[in-house]
């Protein structure tokens, strides 16, 4: 299955979030790393959001945008550059859940894929509950769709974590 998962291109959603060390620069160098990969072509750009951490309320508020590639690389392999780019961004492991973060980026969703495995769950498990997932998604795709929870414009209606607002429009940010 591993290999029809790695042939088959499809529409690649991460989510980058980060609230420390200057966030916007932060998400920003993110972009940038990810438009660098060899595996991935086709980048759009969502909006960049500021919105209040979910964990500890004593930590700054968030920056967090989406981007979508087309990839046809294995969830696990794709996985693991994220991981290699949060790393050498200076992402450590932190044993509160939620706190603070350099940089945070997660897969999103990978096309119509459901996948599950020890370490990895697509679609994101909680992204129709969170705004800061779901605006930047649908900057991206106003008809995106989240296999087995429904159309992002409509979850965000109900969704749990609504307090964001926009901070810098596509057609503001730094050039990539």
């Amino acid at each position: 299955m591993a290999k029809e998962i790695e042939n088959n291109i499809r529409e690649l959603y991460v989510g980058i979030g980060s609230n420390l060390e200057n966030p916007i620069v932060q998400v920003n160098n993110a972009i940038i790393a990810l438009k660098k990969l060899d595996k991935f072509n086709s980048i759009k750009i969502s909006n960049f959001y500021e919105s209040s951490p979910m964990g500890p309320s004593d930590q700054d508020d968030y920056i967090n945008a989406a981007v979508m590639f087309k990839s046809g690389g294995s969830p696990e392999d794709i996985l693991l550059l994220l991981k290699d780019i949060e790393s050498s961004m200076g992402k450590e492991k932190k044993s509160v859940r939620w706190s603070e973060r350099i940089i945070d980026l997660d897969i999103i969703l990978f096309g119509d894929l459901v996948y599950q495995s020890d370490n990895l769950l697509i679609p994101h498990p909680n992204a129709q509950e969170r705004a800061f997932v779901l605006l930047p998604l649908i900057d991206i795709n106003p008809d995106i769709y989240l296999p087995k929870k429904g159309y992002a414009k409509d979850l965000i209606k109900n969704c749990l974590y609504k307090n964001i607002k926009r901070t810098i429009k596509i057609n503001e940010r730094f050039d990539f």
